[in-house]
């Protein structure tokens, strides 16, 4: 899936005509003071790492040297699930679909979906008519930018395209026309088909093998705000010709990750980071976010994920830059950022690797940096017994204004969240092989 994506940005030409840059077009954010933070954590189960490959463009990717190499991932049979009951599918526009709510007393919502992109849209589409998203005429200039954005998407990820398309059929609107746009949340951000521009804030914890009780490498994330969020959903979504994945997100469901894991074990978590510097041009680009989700749905794990990274065009919100934790099942794990030299991958020569709000710099650098002095501390202290429950009270330890807490397993590819509605007491426990599974024995393809 990668090779195909490398191909079409291989191919991209580099005169395109300069156009407004379409975070200033398409992002409404307020400017209201937020104290967030963001937490990575990697435990690294084998050392040494074998280097990783040399960036492809060197104009745009710098890679840090390290002292130690991750081990080349290899392939790991995904565990086969015992089905489990699950609400009954209603199917829209020919797509799988069910939808639940987690817990009453919380806004967040469990949505699983297969098909096609354009299906899994128009699915999608009758959802944000439900949440009561309503087109609005784009102006000049904003559609001269979606025009731009949609040959973007074509050339880079055609599935995004059809599913953009999948949501404007929902509306009767035609995705060629451009001439109106679904905003989202237009309290705090806008969201914008074509664009989708949104800030996440949150604390991530990788644990490699070596460091849990029973060899399964784990990622745990705390999402840091400060108050619940509009249209927070996990996404179980199987597209055709696509990795199966799970993401946890906000506002623009199945276009964005906040963090995630796919069926090949890879997982990520993002935070917020200063990416000023970036060198992000006039040309289209992809936003952070969105990329994060391209990321599960095309990359078996974090060599090609980086990889990828590094060939895409890529822009940040004005107001907030992110970088990326990438953990797959072997136990490799970097810190991926986007700074003035280009994009910056960093790894750590420990069992672990924990990402702040500051740049990474390894646990040697980060005496100022309490949240991750306290999360080292901790997964020092599983003394090689981390567990899901473990990795939970790591979690725990770095809460601040956290609206939820997950933990992915990527060996058995499952997921534990907890919730702020009981001081995160209650464990909702959720399976990846299992949705697999039974899509696949329902043969919605």
């Amino acid at each position: 899936m990668l090779s195909k994506l490398k191909e079409t940005l291989s191919q991209q030409e580099q005169g395109k005509p300069s156009l407004p840059n379409i975070l200033t077009i398409l992002t409404l954010v307020a400017t209201a003071a937020l104290s967030c933070c963001y937490l990575t954590i990697a435990i690294n189960p084998r050392l040494p790492f074998n280097p990783f490959p040399p960036a492809t463009h060197a104009a745009l990717a710098t890679v840090l040297p390290t002292s130690t190499n991750v081990p080349t991932p290899t392939p790991t049979e995904i565990p086969t699930a015992t089905p489990t009951p699950e609400p009954t599918p209603t199917p829209i526009a020919g797509a799988y679909w069910t939808t639940e709510k987690i817990v009453s007393s919380y806004p967040l919502e469990k949505i699983e979906v297969a098909g096609t992109y354009e299906e899994i849209g128009q699915a999608f589409g009758e959802w944000y008519q439900e949440q009561r998203f309503s087109p609005r005429p784009l102006t000049a200039d904003e559609q001269e930018t979606a025009h731009a954005m949609l040959d973007l998407y074509t050339e880079v990820h055609t599935g995004t395209v059809e599913q953009m398309r999948g949501i404007y059929a929902a509306y009767d609107l035609n995705l060629d026309d451009v001439s109106e746009g679904i905003p989202v949340w237009d309290d705090w951000w806008s969201f914008l088909l074509p664009g989708v521009v949104y800030n996440p804030f949150c604390s991530v914890a990788f644990a490699r093998p070596e460091m849990t009780a029973d060899g399964h490498a784990r990622l745990g994330r705390n999402n840091d705000w400060n108050s619940s969020m509009p249209q927070t959903t996990l996404v179980f979504a199987y597209p055709e010709d696509a990795y199966p994945n799970v993401v946890m997100t906000v506002g623009a469901p199945n276009f964005t990750a906040f963090d995630g894991m796919n069926d090949q074990g890879l997982a990520l978590g993002v935070a917020a980071v200063d990416a000023a510097g970036y060198p992000t041009g006039t040309h289209p680009a992809l936003i952070d976010l969105q990329v994060y989700h391209i990321l599960l749905e095309t990359c078996a794990d974090v060599e090609e994920a980086i990889s990828l990274l590094q060939e895409i065009p890529f822009a940040f919100s004005p107001q907030f830059g992110t970088h990326v934790l990438l953990a797959d099942r072997s136990g490799a794990s970097a810190v991926v950022e986007f700074l003035a030299e280009g994009v910056v991958v960093s790894r750590a020569d420990t069992a672990y690797q924990v990402m702040t709000n500051s740049h990474w710099a390894g646990p040697a650098d980060q005496p100022d940096c309490p949240r991750y002095q306290t999360a080292v501390g901790a997964l020092e202290d599983g003394d090689g017994q981390i567990d899901t429950e473990e990795m939970m009270e790591v979690m725990a330890a770095v809460h601040t204004s956290t609206q939820w807490t997950i933990v992915y397993d990527l060996q058995d590819l499952t997921l534990t969240l907890s919730l702020p509605t009981d001081n995160f007491a209650d464990r909702y426990e959720f399976s990846l092989a299992d949705f697999v599974s039974r899509i696949k024995t329902l043969r919605v393809f």
